[in-house]
């Protein structure tokens, strides 16, 4: 067993994301992300150094779940 499987009974894994794989996951620059965080409209990361954040991947992914779809849910022709 690494020290990654290492989890509380019935405890969810959590996994971190850098801002470069935020980045690569939402499409957005580093300006948008740190725009809607102040807004309060995208997830805040948390601390893991003195220097170093990190976002909980399942926030990232609720808010691109919450983005609304292109088209405004209009019917194609």
């Amino acid at each position: 067993m690494t020290e990654h499987d290492h989890t509380a009974a019935g405890a969810t894994r959590m996994h971190l994301l850098t801002l470069r794989e935020v980045k690569e996951i939402t499409h957005l620059s580093r300006s948008v992300i740190y725009d809607l965080m102040e807004r309060g409209l995208f997830p805040r990361p948390i601390r893991v150094g003195r220097r170093a954040v990190r976002w909980i991947e399942r926030e990232v992914v609720e808010f691109i779940a919450r983005c609304p779809r292109a088209g405004g849910g209009r019917p194609s022709k």
